[in-house]
C-alpha cells in the first residue's frame, strides 16, 4: 500500500513578511513552505557565510538563515586584510570585522573564525592562491567545491595572499613579545591579536582551512602540525575559554594526510596536557550522504589511535545543485552535483548520519550562492528560497537532543538512523538507497506515527499488524561516470511516534550483605502506558567509588558477573521504554559484598569431528576429506598436558581447571611428515571466574594444509573461545 503525504498549501503571505523575492514561479514558491521558526535547544545547525550584505550594510541572509533555524555562522579572518605589512595593523579591516562580528552577535550567532592565508610579506614562498590554477581542479573520484574567489570580507588586493606556511613559524609561539626571534612568529602575533580582540564573542577558532589541498597550503603535515600548535598556544593565551578547531579537513585531497599531522602533533612532550593542540576536529564532507557517517568514524578512530578522542564538528558539508534554471540557463547534469529535490534528500541524510556518527556540530556550505562558480545555496542570491532550505528547517526541528541515536543498513537497501528519547519521542529516519520504489514494512513501538517529508508536509499513519507500511521514493542521484553509483538516497520520511513520558520508576529487590556466587542477579521491574519496557541501565559502584555504567540496556534480571573477591558492590537501576525514554533511578540501591573466589571452575570439552580445510573457510565442502587418526591435546600456559590426550575422530571431557589461559591442541597424528600434510589447529582458551560449568564445543575442526619442505611448526591462534 502506498502511502502519499498530505500536502500543504503555500503560505505567500509568510514569503512576503520574511522579505523573501517571489520572482520565481508560483511552482517554486509552493515547494518551499517557510516553518515556525525553528528552535535550537541544542544549538547544534549553522551555516557558512551568511553574513554578506547586499550592496550596503545590510545583512539580508542573517534573518534568513536564523529562520531556517541555524545559529552558527562560520567564515574568514584574512590574515592580509589586517596585517596588510609587516606590524601595520590596517584600521578599515579591523573596523570591517568589528561590525560583523557585532552584527552576527546581536542577531543571535555564535561564531567559527577561520584564520588563514599568509600574507606575501610574511610567506616562505611565492605559492599563491591564484597562482596555481591547476590546484582549482578536483582529481577524479572525490568532490570538494572550487571557490570562484578567496572568500574574504573587505577589500583584498589581487595576488597578496600566499598559501605558504609563514616565516618564523619554528620560533616559540610568544617570540614576537621578546624581540628573541629573527625571523618572529609572525602568526603567533596574528593569531594572539585577533583572539584578544574578538574572543570576547568568537568563542571558537579554526586554524587554517582545508591544509591537504595545496589551493589553501602547500606546507607539509609537520609544517600545518607546527602551525596548530602556535595557533591553538596563542589563542589559549588570548583567551582562556576559547576553543581551537584543526583546520577543516579536505579529506579526500588526502585521506593521511591528517594521520601524519596526528603523528607530528604527538610527538610533541606537552602534547597530553594540551589536548594535542586543538579541541575540536573539523571535517568538510560533500556530495555523498553516507560520509557523514562512515569518514566520520574513521577520522574517529585515527584520532583515538594517534592522539585522543576530540568532538568532530563537520564545518562545511553540502552538495551543489545543476538543475536550477532560475541561475543557469543551461543546466547539464555532472558528477556529485544534485536536483534541487535531491539536495533537499541529501541535507536531511546527512544530518541524521551526523547525529548517527556523533557529529555535535553540523555547518551546510553555504547560505547562498555569492563567490563560487557552483550553485551551493540553500537561498539563491536573489533571496529566494531552494527546496533544501525547507528541508534544513525540518531537520532542526524534529532532529533534536535524542538520549541515544541508532543506525541500521536493511539488506534490501533501506537506511535508517533512529533518535531515541527526543523532545517529540522516538524519531526514525529512513530512505531509500536503491533506484525502484521499496514497500518497507517499519516496525512500529506505538499505534500510530506522524510522517514527514523534506518539505515539511505531514500525515498521519496507523500501523497494522504492527507495522507501519512505508512507500519509500527510489535514489535518483547518480553519477554521469558511474550510472549504478547513487551517492544520496531516494527522498527520506520522517516517522515520528510521540512517546516522550518516561516508565515508572525502577524497582529492585534487595539483596544479602554478603554472597559467594559469581554472579549477582539483580531482579528489577517497571511499567510504561505507551511504548512497553525495553530494558534497564545499570550503574555499579565499587568499594564507595565513582557510579560507572556496566553494558548498555539489560533484560530482567540482570546478572552482573565482573565480581571480585572482598569487594563491596552498589548498583542502581533505571528503566528505559521502547521510545527512548528512561525513567527515574530507583530509590533502593542494592549492595553485597562477594566473599571468596574460587579458584576452579568445571569445564567441558568437546570436538565433534576434523576434517581437511583445504580451502581455509572453515567449512567441510564436498571432496575434503575427515580425519579419523586426530591427536586431541589440552594444555595449560607452561604447555603441560591437563588431562590425557586422546587419538581418533572426536573428542570429548570434563574436568576441574584453575582460572587462566589454556590451548586445545588438535592436529594429524603424521601432521610433521613430508608435505603435503596439515597443520595443527590451536584454539585457545579462556576459563574465568564463574558459577556454572564452561562449556567448550568448537563442533567440526578444519585443519589447514602445508606444502612447505621447509616448514616448521608455529604456534597460531585461530580464535577465542570463552562464556
Amino acid at each position: 500500500m502506498k502511502h502519499r503525504l498530505l500536502p500543504i498549501l503555500p503560505v505567500f503571505a509568510l514569503l512576503t513578511l520574511l522579505g523573501i523575492a517571489t520572482n520565481s514561479s508560483a511552482a517554486e514558491l509552493a515547494e518551499i513552505i517557510p516553518l515556525t521558526p525553528a528552535g535550537q535547544t541544542v544549538n547544534r545547525a549553522g551555516m557558512c557565510y551568511s553574513f554578506y550584505p547586499d550592496g550596503d550594510s545590510a545583512r539580508p541572509f542573517i534573518p534568513l538563515a536564523y529562520q531556517a533555524g541555524s545559529r552558527w555562522d562560520r567564515f574568514d579572518f584574512v590574515w592580509p586584510n589586517l596585517e596588510r605589512e609587516d606590524g601595520s595593523w590596517k584600521d578599515e579591516g579591523r573596523q570591517a570585522y568589528d561590525t560583523l562580528v557585532n552584527d552576527l552577535s546581536g542577531a543571535g550567532f555564535d561564531m567559527v573564525g577561520i584564520l588563514l592565508w599568509t600574507p606575501n610579506w610574511a610567506a616562505t614562498s611565492g605559492a599563491t592562491a591564484s597562482s596555481a590554477p591547476e590546484d582549482r581542479q578536483r582529481p577524479p573520484g572525490w568532490y570538494a567545491p572550487v571557490p570562484g574567489g578567496v572568500e574574504t570580507y573587505g577589500p583584498l588586493s589581487v595576488g597578496s595572499i600566499s598559501s605558504s606556511p609563514p616565516q618564523g613559524l619554528g620560533q616559540p609561539w610568544d617570540d614576537w613579545t621578546t624581540g628573541d626571534g629573527d625571523p618572529i612568529n609572525y602568526w603567533g602575533r596574528f593569531v594572539y591579536k585577533v583572539v584578544d580582540r574578538y574572543g570576547d564573542r568568537v568563542k571558537h577558532w579554526e586554524m587554517w582551512n582545508e591544509p591537504e589541498w595545496t589551493y589553501f597550503w602547500t606546507g607539509t603535515p609537520s609544517d600545518y602540525a607546527r602551525l596548530l600548535r602556535v595557533g591553538y598556544q596563542a589563542t589559549k593565551a588570548a583567551c582562556e575559554d576559547c576553543q581551537v578547531l584543526f583546520g577543516g579537513l579536505h579529506y579526500w585531497a588526502d585521506k593521511d594526510y591528517h594521520k601524519e599531522v596526528l603523528k607530528a602533533l604527538a610527538d610533541a612532550p606537552d602534547a597530553p596536557t594540551n589536548e594535542y593542540f586543538f579541541d575540536i576536529m573539523s571535517l568538510h564532507l560533500y556530495s555523498r550522504s553516507s560520509n557523514a557517517y562512515e569518514v566520520v568514524n574513521d577520522i574517529r578512530s585515527h584520532m583515538k589511535e594517534l592522539t585522543s578522542d576530540h568532538p568532530i564538528w563537520l564545518t562545511e558539508t553540502g552538495v551543489p545543485i545543476w538543475d536550477d534554471a532560475s541561475v543557469d540557463p543551461n543546466p547539464n547534469k555532472y558528477d556529485y552535483a544534485a536536483t534541487r529535490e535531491e539536495a533537499a534528500a541529501y541535507l536531511i541524510q546527512s544530518y541524521a548520519n551526523a547525529w548517527a556518527s556523533g557529529v555535535e556540530r553540523y555547518f551546510f556550505f553555504r547560505t547562498h550562492d555569492a563567490d563560487m562558480w557552483e550553485y551551493f545555496g540553500l537561498i539563491r542570491n536573489d533571496r529566494s528560497l531552494r527546496p533544501a532550505y525547507g528541508a534544513y528547517q525540518v531537520a532542526v526541528t524534529h532532529l533534536v537532543s535524542p538520549t541515544m541515536t541508532t543506525r541500521t543498513s536493511y539488506g534490501v537497501g533501506v537506511q535508517r538512523v533512529t533518535l531515541w528519547g527526543t523532545p517529540q519521542g522516538k524519531v526514525s529516519v529512513l530512505w531509500n538507497t536503491t533506484p525502484g520504489t521499496f514497500e518497507f514494512e517499519y516496525p512500529a513501538t506505538l499505534s500510530s506515527a506522524r510522517v514527514v517529508n523534506p518539505r515539511g508536509d505531514e500525515q498521519q499513519v496507523a500501523a497494522t499488524d504492527g507495522v507501519y507500511r512505508l512507500s519509500l521514493p527510489g535514489a535518483t542521484a547518480n553519477l554521469v561516470s558511474d550510472p549504478d553509483d547513487y551517492f544520496i538516497g531516494g527522498e527520506p520520511y520522517l516517522v515520528i511516534e510521540e512517546d516522550t513520558v518516561p516508565p515508572s520508576k525502577a524497582d529492585v529487590d534487595p539483596l544479602p550483605s554478603t554472597t559467594d556466587a559469581r554472579e549477582v542477579a539483580l531482579n528489577c521491574s517497571a511499567s510504561d502506558d505507551a511504548a512497553g519496557i525495553w530494558g534497564y541501565e545499570l550503574e555499579v559502584q565499587k568499594n564507595g567509588g565513582t557510579w560507572r555504567r556496566w553494558g548498555r540496556i539489560h533484560s530482567a534480571p540482570i546478572l552482573f558477573s565482573d565480581v571480585e573477591a572482598g569487594a563491596t558492590y552498589c548498583f542502581r537501576v533505571r528503566a528505559w521504554d521502547r521510545a527512548g525514554n528512561p525513567g527515574p533511578w530507583a530509590d533502593r540501591k542494592p549492595c553485597t559484598t562477594i566473599g571468596a573466589v574460587p579458584a576452579v571452575r568445571q569445564i567441558q570439552v568437546k570436538v565433534t569431528a576434523v576434517f581437511e580445510d583445504g580451502n581455509g573457510n572453515k567449512v567441510q565442502d564436498d571432496g575434503e576429506g575427515t580425519v579419523t587418526n586426530a591427536s586431541f591435546r589440552f594444555l595449560d600456559q607452561s604447555g603441560k598436558d591437563v588431562v590425557d590426550p586422546g587419538t581418533g575422530s572426536s573428542w570429548a571431557f570434563e574436568t576441574t581447571v584453575g582460572l587462566g589461559d589454556y590451548v586445545l591442541l588438535v592436529s594429524p597424528t603424521d601432521w610433521f611428515s613430508s608435505p603435503p600434510g596439515w597443520l595443527p589447529r590451536h584454539v585457545p582458551v579462556y576459563v574465568g571466574a564463574g558459577d556454572r560449568a564452561l562449556i567448550v564445543d568448537e563442533g567440526s575442526i578444519g585443519l589447514l594444509p602445508h606444502r612447505s619442505s621447509s616448514f616448521f611448526p608455529v604456534m597460531a591462534r585461530n580464535g577465542v573461545i570463552g562464556d
